[in-house]
């Protein structure tokens, strides 16, 4: 049974964060879902800090510049939420617009970081050094630019032109903080990163393209197992062959830095709608979100849980109740939130 507080997807086209409260059901499992915070604007990438506090990355749109903003009471029926960094850059048109994508949380109290990635690169905005960008936010709503991946990885894909015909590109996206490591996963370069603490960003491991396109790694988050596990969009092969979507598995303590395109990696769960975010909860399970899960025109996305010791079994959350469902974050009491209408939706342009 489902039971969407105040919304109606049929009269009220907002752009949402719902908390999605899974019920112990083996296979499928839809539990009440709830509607937190609304009227955003792209939201992307949703992560919990210190204090139990959810923030949230918005890309923005035509009207809006992209956001970060910090939601309190987040698992309450009393969520308030504060804007702590406004005014961020975004491009776009109707559809999708790029901003900031990623977010991740790293620290405690004074030494708290919030990291951000921004999507894109400057070769591909007139020169704009603000995309593909990582950025540290402090608690206070200072910034500071730590490298700029989208660049990096533009310049190396150019170099490895021979891998995909659309190469040279790059987009940053999905973002991993680590202590010592910044991860990120790179939608347009198809490649994991990582972003040492003096700025220096290395390759680790170049995803293998699909039958028909690219890989498009979307999300990158860290298993139990200590590994890390990265999510793929997979668009077009699921647009034609169905499900395609993968996550892979990589050992960070085991990448080719000489040739990312020998990093061993393994195939750990298949026959996924688009991924669009992805996460471990407190539970040892993953968890991601699906873009949609029937055709990009009948955007009906889910956010499934995945048991770690099962791969292959995928117990749907939401029963596609979702809208182009973008970041997903598990908090310390099971809760999942998933940021819905992070593109294409009416009020996203």
């Amino acid at each position: 049974m489902k039971i969407l507080k105040n919304f109606s997807f049929n009269l009220i086209p907002l752009i949402l964060i719902l908390m999605v409260i899974g019920l112990p059901v083996t296979g499928f499992s839809i539990g009440r879902i709830s509607t937190v915070v609304s009227g955003l604007h792209s939201p992307r990438g949703l992560a919990f800090g210190p204090g139990n506090q959810l923030y949230a990355a918005e890309a923005g749109d035509a009207e809006n510049d992209g956001a970060i903003i910090a939601i309190r009471n987040s698992m309450s029926n009393h969520a308030t939420y504060s804007t702590l960094l406004s005014g961020l850059s975004r491009i776009g048109s109707e559809g999708e617009f790029i901003g900031i994508s990623g977010i991740s949380l790293l620290g405690r109290g004074a030494n708290q970081g919030i990291y951000a990635i921004y999507g894109e690169s400057p070769q591909a905005t007139m020169g704009n050094d603000t995309f593909g960008s990582l950025i540290r936010v402090t608690s206070t709503g200072g910034t500071q630019t730590l490298a700029n991946v989208g660049s990096f990885d533009y310049m190396w894909t150019g170099n490895h032109s021979y891998l995909w015909e659309e190469f040279p590109d790059s987009n940053p996206y999905g973002i991993l903080a680590l202590p010592g490591h910044i991860y990120i996963a790179d939608a347009g370069a198809n490649t994991l990163n990582d972003v040492l603490p003096d700025g220096t960003v290395r390759v680790l491991a170049y995803f293998p393209n699909e039958i028909i396109r690219d890989a498009i790694p979307t999300c990158v988050t860290q298993g139990p197992d200590g590994a890390l596990y990265i999510g793929t969009l997979a668009l077009v092969d699921t647009f034609q062959l169905g499900p395609s979507a993968k996550v892979y598995r990589v050992d960070p303590a085991h990448v080719n830095l000489g040739d990312p395109t020998m990093t061993p990696m393994t195939l750990w769960a298949t026959g996924l709608y688009p991924i669009n975010g992805c996460t471990f909860g407190p539970d040892g399970n993953f968890y991601a979100s699906e873009l949609f899960t029937n055709n990009f025109d009948d955007p009906r996305g889910d956010a499934v849980k995945i048991p770690f010791s099962t791969p292959g079994t995928h117990i749907s959350l939401t029963n596609g109740a979702l809208s182009y469902a973008g970041g997903i974050a598990v908090a310390p009491n099971g809760d999942v939130f998933v940021a819905d209408g992070t593109a294409y939706c009416p009020m996203a342009g």
